[in-house]
């Protein structure tokens, strides 16, 4: 256990229904790494559905915290002390990070994913935990973490250097701080997804299928560019409307309708029928974001899409999910489909400009968040869950 030295908190995932706050040590910082100690961290989709599979994990991706200490070879423009959010790590070596698109890593997998190298182990109080890595001693304490370059779901995490985000010219408070701690994923995708691959003018119009934090931070980017028709399609009523406060300019409750049929609801929207100015208007959107990975949903986008247009994939439903596409259709209408993670962000770009538009009242996030004590997880991801909040955001102890 000596390689575990530094005492803290951990959220550790041990299925997806069983989540345990324990006591544990981090192992110190190795090169190119540093330890935060995190302020807020919010939950995502991607932690409750722990993508990646590994269990027991401390998982958590989107993180606000200041350096506590730095390993070896991190950059001197990095202080202890400095405020910084966290998003995914990265190579920064690849043909994708050094021509800007660092979500695209050739070696996304293996510094998000797999959980190397282990970086925490249960403090002795803990006891052993059932499947958890052996120690030096043969105890079943080290547990797996590295999640997206760091696990923030911790009170100190062992964090990369790429994953980090100084943001020590940015930052007024402590309170804003936690406020800007989901930025570095779900925040950024849905807004970036806009910026970045979607790249709208005033004139065109998008659809968003799924409001949750990713959907309704595309609705956000949407209403930031000053785009005049922006579609929000969800289940569930609450949502619709707080997308309209947002600013959705059309709303559809998907909840009992048909992929057809939310074509044709899509298609018949104001934008789409023919006037007296507009006797041949779109046939549909110029652009539809899909949050939900739901493939009946993504071929309902294609149908649903004009000619020219662009459907933009930010989720699947795992291994094996596919969907199907019509080709003479596909070639005749020039549209096309684009998976991207993160919305094709490079984090040190793109997070200033999410917090310069908070600052300018286009990114109001507190309609977004809750905060809760991190002693709250559970209460904070059954009411996620729920769909009675979209972003909770987990509060750490700083003593």
């Amino acid at each position: 256990m000596s390689d575990f030295t530094t005492p803290t908190k951990a959220i550790i995932t041990y299925s997806d229904s069983d989540w345990r706050l324990q006591s544990v040590l981090a192992r110190p910082p190795g090169d190119h790494e540093l330890h935060i100690r995190i302020l807020a961290t919010g939950i995502c989709h991607t932690d409750i559905v722990n993508v990646g599979g590994i269990y027991p994990r401390i998982l958590g991706h989107e993180g606000a915290g200041r350096i506590l200490r730095k390993g070896p070879n991190v950059s001197p423009d990095l202080d202890i002390g400095d405020p910084v959010l966290l998003s995914f790590a990265h190579c920064k070596e690849c043909s994708m990070c050094v021509t800007g698109h660092p979500a695209h890593c050739m070696q996304q997998v293996p510094l998000t994913i797999a959980a190397e190298p282990l970086n925490f182990a249960l403090a002795e109080s803990e006891g052993e935990g059932e499947g958890l890595e052996k120690d030096a001693e043969g105890r079943r304490r080290v547990v797996k973490a590295g999640y997206f370059g760091h696990s923030s779901f911790s009170g100190v995490a062992v964090v990369r250097e790429s994953s980090v985000v100084g943001v020590k010219q940015w930052i007024r408070s402590e309170e804003e701080l936690k406020v800007f701690a989901p930025l570095g994923c779900g925040i950024q995708t849905g807004a970036c997804a806009v910026v970045n691959i979607l790249k709208p003018t005033p004139d065109d119009s998008i659809a968003v299928f799924g409001l949750g934090g990713v959907g309704l931070s595309a609705i956000m980017a949407a209403k930031a560019l000053n785009l005049k028709t922006v579609i929000a399609i969800d289940i569930l009523p609450n949502r619709l409307d707080l997308a309209t406060s947002l600013g959705a300019t059309h709303t559809i409750n998907s909840n009992s309708l048909s992929p057809s049929q939310l074509t044709t609801s899509i298609q018949s929207l104001s934008p789409f029928t023919p006037t007296k100015a507009t006797p041949v208007p779109p046939t549909g959107p110029t652009g539809i974001i899909d949050t939900t990975g739901i493939p009946t949903l993504i071929q309902a986008a294609l149908a649903s899409i004009s000619r020219l247009g662009r459907v933009v994939q930010l989720a699947n439903q795992g291994p094996g999910s596919s969907v199907s596409v019509a080709l003479p259709e596909h070639m005749r209408d020039g549209v096309s489909l684009t998976g991207t993670v993160q919305g094709d962000a490079d984090p040190v770009k793109s997070i200033p400009i999410l917090i310069q538009w908070y600052r300018e009242g286009k990114l109001p996030l507190e309609k977004l968040e809750k905060m809760y004590p991190v002693e709250e997880f559970e209460r904070a991801r059954e009411e996620m869950n729920g769909g009675g909040v979209i972003k909770p955001v987990l509060i750490w102890p700083q003593d």
